[in-house]
């Protein structure tokens, strides 16, 4: 009976949520790292462990999340890679159920440029007389325009000229064919992680670059998974394109250690991005007339 009511009273306790108290810039620049401070009061004999690889999104990216004594704070080292006013929610473990600390808001904004970076003032060109030789160099050059277009006008056509160079390989042949060199490079089996990622990631942006004309190397891992979002009617297109380069740029970034299955599979993610969204090929008027 004693035995019971002590569960009875010791249960509230045990159940009580976890208080946060957090600590944090309101500022931050793209591409420079920040610290989140979190100090957490958590029942007695909890196990609280901080899950980083759940934490990052397209905004932030966390490099590391581990315990101060010193402060006795969690200190959380982020690396801000969108802009604009953000949220950052930490996720952790508690007793292997999954929880989130209170959110952090962050005004994330361009890196600034030192003084000694930037441009010194140029003073204006001086005036000078107009010179006659550009004149007579451009008459020159028009009478020899016209000259070749008249001979290249009456020339004779050489045999098997006019005819249509060979097309190159799309798009979705090139990312195939890269896919399969990344595979017999050996990098995975290497131990090479950061380099099998950074072709990964490579020949992905080259692919959506070329597919959908618009300049996917150069975006930002939560640009490019917006841009996949916008064109293709089927979510789990972008969002497996969101997960691949999210784990990538931990790998490549983080230094994340990856599970052993974790680089084929995503390889294989890649390949089924490339197959969502290779557009069927139009069939020819002859082919229209039979059907």
């Amino acid at each position: 009976m004693n035995a019971l009511i002590v569960l009875l009273l010791a249960a509230p306790a045990w159940a009580a949520p976890p208080t946060w108290s957090v600590a944090a810039a309101t500022s931050a620049a793209v591409g420079t790292e920040t610290t989140v401070a979190y100090r957490v009061s958590v029942p007695p004999g909890s196990n609280l462990t901080p899950n980083a690889l759940a934490s990052s999104t397209s905004d932030f990216l966390v490099l590391q999340a581990a315990f101060d004594p010193a402060a006795q704070a969690w200190l959380w080292t982020l690396l801000p890679i969108g802009e604009g006013r953000l949220s950052f929610t930490s996720r952790w473990s508690l007793g292997g159920e999954s929880i989130e600390a209170p959110p952090v808001a962050l005004t994330v904004r361009t890196p600034d440029v030192a003084p000694e970076e930037q441009p010194s003032d140029i003073k204006p060109p001086r005036t000078a007389r107009p010179a006659l030789w550009p004149w007579l160099l451009a008459a020159l050059l028009a009478a020899g325009a016209v000259l070749a277009w008249k001979r290249w006008k009456n020339r004779a056509t050489p045999l098997g000229a006019g005819a249509p160079a060979a097309p190159g390989p799309s798009a979705e042949e090139r990312a195939r064919r890269a896919l399969q060199e990344l595979a017999a490079s050996g990098l995975w089996e290497k131990g090479e992680h950061a380099a099998y990622y950074l072709w990964l990631t490579d020949l992905l942006r080259e692919y959506l670059e070329a597919r959908y004309d618009e300049p996917a190397t150069a975006m930002t891992s939560g640009e490019v998974a917006s841009l996949v979002r916008g064109r293709e009617a089927d979510l789990r297109v972008g969002a497996t394109v969101r997960t691949v380069l999210q784990r990538a740029d931990l790998v490549k970034f983080a230094r994340t250690k990856p599970d052993p299955a974790e680089g084929p599979r995503d390889a294989e993610l890649v390949l089924a991005v490339v197959d969502a969204t290779t557009r069927a090929p139009l069939a020819s008027p002859a082919e229209e007339t039979a059907a």
